[in-house]
């Protein structure tokens, strides 16, 4: 996979279609090479607001971070990935997670399984379209006889991954990890360690495997405060899920400021940096409500567009 140098989160929940579409292309004008699209239970489908970015950003790869499981089946994601890898030429990136019992069992009305058998029955089906064009697998969980006839462009593959156990399944069955609410300290001994004595374990080049790191950013003025007041907001928020919970009381209480690029575009970068050395990419995903602000964002995260 190429190493990406200006990658960001566009989110899928920024206003109307047409504002969307306009940040795709703003971020095409400066430089972004690869964008990172969440998908949560109240907002747009992220394979097609894919569609959309990868058709308007021609020059980035495009990626979900992550895609829950729960919400299709293994065939139809496999089916969705190659499709968008064929009609862009390979700008595709698939990135699948768990989620959590509240979405998959209250909002989805899923009765969850074991997280790492769930997955590795997931990830079995999901490989086997898209790197052989065809499977023929019967789980406990998920079950499969299907082929597909397209053009399969190769398609990397993120886990997201907070535990020993689903990092080493990432390490193993995956191209990457996406982090969220990680720590630079938390990457540095939970995460990089993990990846690297699986990688050897495996006989996998660390520095092939990604690991990135979602980080809310913005460098206005303007609502400086109620941004961040607002983020302190989620963050709180997400302490009440287990797997996260589990992230932000490894050290003690880890303070919002920690996770997140909101301040001075010195601010932003020294921040970067720290995650960079920690082993990770920093994804900026910027917070700006307006395209001036999402642009503040981008270029306090990596400066102007190379020429």
């Amino acid at each position: 996979m190429k190493h990406a140098q200006r990658p960001v989160v566009l989110s899928a929940r920024s206003g109307p279609a047409d504002e969307q579409t306009g940040r795709a292309r703003i971020a095409e004008e400066l430089g972004v090479d690869q964008i990172w699209i969440e998908q949560q239970p109240d907002q747009r489908d992220s394979t097609i607001v894919a569609a959309n970015y990868l058709h308007h950003a021609p020059s980035a790869a495009v990626g979900t971070s992550v895609l829950p499981v729960y919400t299709r089946n293994p065939v139809t994601t496999a089916q969705a990935a190659l499709t968008l890898a064929d009609f862009s030429g390979g700008r595709f990136m698939l990135g699948l997670g768990f989620s959590h019992q509240f979405v998959n069992e209250y909002v989805l009305g899923c009765q969850q399984g074991p997280p790492i058998a769930v997955m590795r029955e997931y990830l079995k089906i999901v490989k086997g379209m898209m790197h052989q064009g065809s499977v023929m697998f019967e789980g406990k969980y998920f079950t499969a006889h299907a082929n597909y006839l397209g053009f399969r462009h190769p398609v990397p593959l993120y886990l997201a991954a907070l535990r020993p156990q689903m990092i080493r399944l990432a390490v193993t069955e995956c191209d990457g990890i996406v982090l969220w609410l990680c720590s630079h300290r938390f990457v540095r001994e939970h995460i990089t360690p993990m990846v690297e004595r699986v990688c050897a374990e495996v006989g996998k080049d660390p520095d092939e495997f990604k690991v990135i790191t979602i980080l809310p950013t913005y460098t206005g003025k303007t609502h400086a405060k109620s941004t961040f007041e607002q983020f302190c907001q989620t963050v709180k928020a997400y302490r009440l899920i287990p797997y996260y919970r589990y992230v932000l009381e490894a050290h003690g209480t880890i303070e919002p400021e920690q996770l997140c690029l909101i301040g001075s575009e010195e601010h932003i970068r020294e921040r970067m940096a720290e995650f960079r050395d920690a082993g990770c990419t920093p994804i900026p995903s910027p917070l700006g409500a307006t395209y001036e602000e999402f642009a503040e964002d981008v270029l306090a995260a990596y400066g102007p567009k190379p020429s």
